[in-house]
């Protein structure tokens, strides 16, 4: 299905901005993937960092500098994507379509509209995030991530296990640098601590 909108559209792509919405902990394939599919159907592309606020827990274990800092590594200058970090409203399962208004309202304040793509893998539940009403211009795509079996809690376990080389499989190469610091905050978590002396 992408390959034949692509090859209609010409360079044309079918969206102005795409949006996608993750806590990154940490960022890998499975992730990038769902940021190559923004790229090739959207002009720019909206990556909001979830949980921002949070740091030194089981389920946001890295804090918003490190996980921008890997996406910029990645991304570099690209002036097609656009990162930010964003605040939970509440809590991070305050999944509701005031959720949904205030996550539209953050990207408001940078794209200045509702972004015509929502872009998420198959992995994770966005369908109520959005009031119908909010959402009256707006698609969503599922990626389905089958092909890329990864998430962030393994990427996790194999930092906490020190599996240095299983960890390289799943991230892009760009991050491989990064190890040693990624890793060192991670173990500053008492929950990650706890998990490596219980192995």
């Amino acid at each position: 299905i992408l390959d034949n909108i692509l090859s209609k559209g010409g360079n044309m792509k079918p969206y102005d901005v795409g949006m996608i919405c993750g806590r990154f902990q940490t960022f890998h394939k499975g992730h990038e993937s769902l940021v190559k599919t923004g790229l090739e159907l959207c002009d720019r592309v909206l990556i909001l960092i979830g949980s921002a606020q949070e740091c030194g827990t089981e389920r946001n274990p890295l804090n918003i500098n490190t996980r921008t800092k890997m996406l910029k590594e990645i991304y570099g200058d690209n002036s097609n994507i656009m990162i930010y970090g964003l605040a939970d409203l509440t809590n991070e399962n305050d999944i509701t379509p005031d959720w949904g208004k205030y996550l539209l309202g953050n990207a408001d304040r940078y794209i200045y509209k509702v972004p015509e793509l929502m872009i998420s893998g198959n992995d994770e539940e966005r369908t109520r995030w959005f009031a119908a009403e909010d959402i009256i211009d707006m698609s969503q795509l599922i990626v389905n991530r089958g092909r890329i079996p990864i998430s962030a809690t393994q990427v996790r376990e194999y930092m906490v296990k020190d599996n240095r080389k299983e960890w390289m499989r799943w991230v892009n190469p760009r991050l491989h640098k990064m190890y040693d610091e990624i890793r060192a905050e991670l173990m500053t978590v008492p929950f990650y601590q706890q998990m490596r002396g219980d192995m």
